[in-house]
């Protein structure tokens, strides 16, 4: 189990770094709670994980982004 939530985390935060939008957080975040009733408190967690990751990836894209900037 922590291999998955560790390639959770991954692919979450390669997501947020790759897209770079707030956008599509939302269904994400909105499947949590279908998560947690279907597949319990351990998808749940998944969930929360990947959200976690999808963050931490927009914060990284924002870091790169003004690294770049045009002067």
């Amino acid at each position: 189990m922590a291999v998955v939530a560790l390639l959770v985390l991954l692919l979450g935060s390669f997501a947020g770094l790759l897209l770079g939008s707030w956008r599509a957080i939302v269904p994400v975040a909105a499947a949590i709670p279908a998560g947690a009733l279907l597949g319990g408190p351990e998808a749940a967690a998944l969930g929360v994980l990947g959200v976690a990751g999808y963050v931490a990836g927009l914060h990284l894209h924002r870091v790169v982004a003004e690294q770049y900037v045009a002067r």
